[in-house]
């Protein structure tokens, strides 16, 4: 396949992502046993110990320097003691400045606000440049008696985010550590658990039937996971408690539907090419013929019976389905067992075209006692149609990430595998309201590439794509083609990454919808052209790719009709049209080298329309000297074929 050139993937630290090595990219056969799991559903015991800070924090237990603080009824949320907003720092997307929606959170909770002493206390400072000064957090009880227990379980409200940091409860007897368990392992980078989650951990074994033991909280912003960049954002605790652990417990853990854990083996590809199995919430028909969904996900046993479990679904909306994985043991997790969990899988399903809704869950039995059980429920909403390709999750309200600006000049791609052979006529995308009508965006795909020193290359671009005023807040499709001009050949057992690029403008800045997040550390790339952002991995100006933890708006559009077809004569109506004096006193020409009927808008700063006219004049004189001085936008639009420009009125 014609490559058109090659970029070298220096990975580094973005705001929005964090790289690590390259191969961890692909992460089928990751470790998946953990102590430390989101706690779902089951029967619970009569808790022997808890604490629910209505009185604060217990004067028996010890705080770091960098303290955690009380938040409750008799506090007012400042930025003085705490964090600014007294609950989670900076406000971020997604959204994390809320307290915790724990059981008793009206009598107080507690939080460890790393943003707050990273910023030294200033509203909306990250620090010194992109490396904020890391701070610890360590917060330990009191002791506790559990010398007549042999089997303990740790339940507390826990509403957390991170950048590169990590939490922890660290179990101590006679004052010395025994063991670390990490807590909310899975969350990815600048994303936060929900507010309302409770985390489920199983007390060490070498930690119970003593009189003496201590447990403390520790976020850790001193962790170094990739150059100098440390973890900061915050932790929040409620409802601490310690009960004997239940006989029968499930979890469910890491669902899927495009079989990322099991299905993907049953897929080739070449080199790194290999299939990965990767969610789509938009799929046509053509590639879901050759690639049906399963629905897969970890189930755990957090009981002290073994258990048998399965993994069950219903689906509604344009139709109807269910069904189950086949039944599987899973052994209690003990002194001899490290192994409490199995991932397990659905038969194939291939609904019509539609819209449709999931309900996934784990449901088990105690091999001892038939007692049934299941966890909460995990929805997923997917889509069947004719020819798009998303993995988005179509949100009415997307954030945004910036591609062009001042600043900015960046790729942003996503990865999408070929399950069978498709023509590419264009990328969809949701240009959010931030963009600038005038912006310039290209669309862009990159092969991945099995023989070239690094692994992607252009495959096709499409021609300049200049941004509407209608564009903004909307989908819009951008007709892409190889280099013959003709429409993109994608391939089956291929990998390609498709996105937009922005460019460097002093006056137009692009943004792009996101909507959810990776599945994996290199799902989702960026990449900094001109290396115009702080890069750590070398000196400023050093083009550089960065992972995105982010899924962008773009999709695949294998409709023909999204390829619009160019009237003859006006293939670049750029080069056609010539607008003088500019800026200019509000009266000035519009010059065209090609007769036609030319309808001609003029938006204000706001994106409101404030004139418009048509002529099949090649020259149009415009007086627009009775408006407001600023800068406008001129939309000049002829057989589907729109030209805009900024103006400039003095």
């Amino acid at each position: 396949m014609k490559k058109i050139y090659l970029f070298s993937l220096s990975m580094a630290i973005s705001f929005c992502a964090i790289s690590q090595s390259s191969s961890e990219r692909f992460i089928h056969d990751q470790a998946i046993k953990s102590n430390s799991v989101s706690f779902l559903n089951g029967a619970k015991n009569t808790p022997f110990w808890t604490e629910d800070f209505a009185d604060g924090i217990p004067g028996t237990w010890t705080n770091s320097i960098a303290s955690w603080v009380y938040r409750g009824i008799n506090t007012i949320p400042d930025n003085n003691v705490g964090g600014q907003g007294a609950y989670s720092g900076i406000n971020n997307t997604p959204q994390t400045n809320d307290p915790i929606n724990s059981a008793t959170s009206d009598n107080g909770f507690i939080i460890f606000d790393s943003d707050y002493y990273d910023n030294n206390g200033v509203i909306g400072a990250f620090g010194t440049g992109m490396h904020p000064t890391p701070h610890n957090g360590e917060l330990m009880t009191e002791m506790i008696d559990m010398s007549t227990y042999s089997d303990v379980a740790l339940t507390f409200n826990s509403y957390y985010r991170t950048f590169a940091g990590q939490a922890f409860v660290d179990f101590y007897v006679g004052g010395v550590l025994i063991e670390r368990v990490q807590i909310h392992s899975n969350i990815t980078v600048n994303n936060s658990t929900s507010i309302d989650e409770v985390a489920f951990v199983r007390v060490p074994f070498a930690v119970v039937g003593n009189p003496d033991v201590q447990i403390s909280f520790v976020f850790e912003g001193t962790t170094n996971i990739v150059n100098t960049f440390s973890g900061y954002y915050f932790w929040q605790i409620d409802d601490i408690a310690l009960s004997e652990t239940p006989e029968n417990l499930i979890a469910i853990e890491d669902v899927v539907i495009g079989g990322y854990w099991l299905d993907y083996s049953n897929y080739t590809g070449t080199g790194i090419n290999g299939i990965i199995g990767l969610d789509y919430s938009v799929t046509p028909l053509s590639q879901l013929s050759n690639h049906p969904y399963v629905i897969e996900g970890v189930l755990r046993n957090l009981g002290y019976a073994d258990q048998n479990t399965k993994l069950k679904y219903d689906v509604t909306g344009s139709g109807i389905y269910s069904g189950s994985s086949p039944l599987t043991s899973v052994l209690a997790y003990s002194p001899t067992n490290t192994v409490d969990s199995a991932i397990v899988g659905t038969t194939p399903l291939s609904p019509a075209i539609g819209v449709y809704d999931i309900a996934i869950w784990g449901e088990s039995d105690s091999l001892s006692t038939g007692t049934s059980i299941t966890t909460d429920t995990i929805k997923k909403t997917i889509e069947l149609t004719d020819y798009i390709y998303g993995k988005d999750l179509g949100s009415t309200s997307p954030s945004s990430i910036i591609l062009g600006g001042p600043g900015d000049q960046w790729h942003y791609t996503t990865r999408y595998e070929m399950y069978a052979n498709e023509i590419l006529y264009s990328v969809r995308a949701y240009i959010t309201g931030e963009s600038v009508p005038g912006a310039i965006i290209r669309a862009i795909i990159y092969e991945v590439d099995t023989t070239a020193a690094s692994d992607v290359s252009i495959y096709a671009t499409s021609d300049n794509y200049i941004i509407t005023p209608q564009d903004t807040g909307t989908w819009i499709n951008i007709p892409i083609t190889d280099i013959t001009l003709n429409p993109v050949s994608l391939f089956s057992g291929y990998a390609y990454q498709c996105g937009l690029v922005g460019f460097q403008s002093s006056v137009d800045s692009s943004f792009v919808g996101t909507s959810g997040t990776s599945m994996y550390n290199g799902e989702h790339m960026r990449f900094d052209e001109f290396g115009l952002n702080p890069n750590p991995n070398g000196a400023a100006g050093t083009p550089t790719w960065y992972y995105s933890t982010r899924t962008p708006m773009i999709r695949m559009n294998f409709d023909p009709a999204s390829a619009s077809v160019t009237p003859a004569g006006l293939e670049n109506l750029k080069s056609n049209i010539s607008i003088y004096p500019n800026p200019s006193n509000g009266i000035f020409a519009i010059e065209l080298d090609i007769t036609s009927e030319y309808d001609v808008t003029v938006y204000n700063a706001l994106g409101q329309r404030v004139h418009e006219f048509s002529s099949n004049s090649m020259i149009m004189q415009v007086d627009l000297s009775s408006f407001d001085k600023g800068m406008y936008t001129l939309e000049i639009e002829a057989e589907n074929i729109t030209y805009c420009e900024n103006i400039i009125i003095e």
